[in-house]
């Protein structure tokens, strides 16, 4: 439950740096996006016991898919970012 209350901050913060072309929120979205897919893959499938195919584990696809292409895209996108310290 602490997790899942933390991503009221850690999502918005992330949406904001990435605003900002920061390379923070690249990274911090990388992680926020990564994170969940795991906790939502955990509370899909090992502590939903419904057999098949639920709404729950189609989000956590998703999410899981969300995560996989920006980690692949992130190589590409961070020259575009700011990074600390850089003026401009």
């Amino acid at each position: 439950m602490l997790y899942f209350t933390s991503l009221v901050v850690f999502d918005p913060l992330a949406a904001v740096l990435l605003a900002l072309r920061r390379i923070e929120g690249l990274l911090l979205g990388c992680a926020v996006l990564a994170s969940d897919a795991a906790a939502n893959g955990y509370a899909n499938y090992v502590l939903d016991t419904a057999p098949g195919i639920t709404p729950g584990r189609i989000g956590q696809a998703v999410i899981t898919g969300l995560a996989v292409a920006l980690i692949a895209a992130a190589p590409r996108v961070a020259p575009w970012m700011h990074r600390p310290g850089c003026v401009g």
